[in-house]
C-alpha cells in the first residue's frame, strides 16, 4: 500500500478520546504527526462507513507536555491484524497545540537517535 501522508508519524503511546456522531469513545494511540492521529480499534464500534465523519478528540500521552485537543475527520481505515488503525486528521487545531506536538516529535527522533548511537571504543 503507498503512504500517501505528507508529514512523518512517530509512535505514541496513550489514549484518544473521541467525541463523533453523538457518541463518546476512547481509544489507544498507534502514532502521531502535526496532520493527525492514528488510533487502533475494531472498526465496527465506529458503526457502518465512518469514513468522513468530523468529531473532537483529546490526545493523551506521558510524553506530550500537555493533552492536544482538535477537531478531526475520519481519513482512513486499514486492517493490522484483527484491529483496524484509523487514521483521524486534523481538520482545526491550535498553533498552541501543534507546538505540543512538535515538542514531542523532537523528543521522539532524539530517542530513535539514542537507540541507534553506537559509542567509540
Amino acid at each position: 500500500m503507498r503512504e500517501r501522508r505528507r508529514d512523518n508519524r512517530f509512535n505514541l503511546k496513550g489514549r484518544v478520546q473521541l467525541d463523533i456522531g453523538g457518541q463518546h469513545f476512547e481509544f489507544p494511540t498507534a502514532d502521531i504527526s502535526v496532520s493527525g492521529v492514528g488510533v487502533m480499534l475494531d472498526v465496527a464500534v465506529l458503526g457502518g462507513k465512518p469514513t468522513g465523519l468530523v468529531g473532537i478528540c483529546q490526545i493523551e500521552s506521558p510524553d506530550l507536555a500537555a493533552p492536544v485537543e482538535a477537531y478531526v475527520s475520519i481519513m482512513r481505515i486499514r486492517r493490522v491484524g484483527h484491529q483496524h488503525l484509523v487514521g483521524l486528521r486534523f481538520e482545526s487545531i491550535s498553533d498552541e497545540q501543534l507546538r505540543i506536538i512538535r515538542a514531542y516529535e523532537t523528543l521522539a527522533k532524539a530517542r530513535e537517535k539514542s537507540r541507534h548511537f553506537v559509542p567509540a571504543e
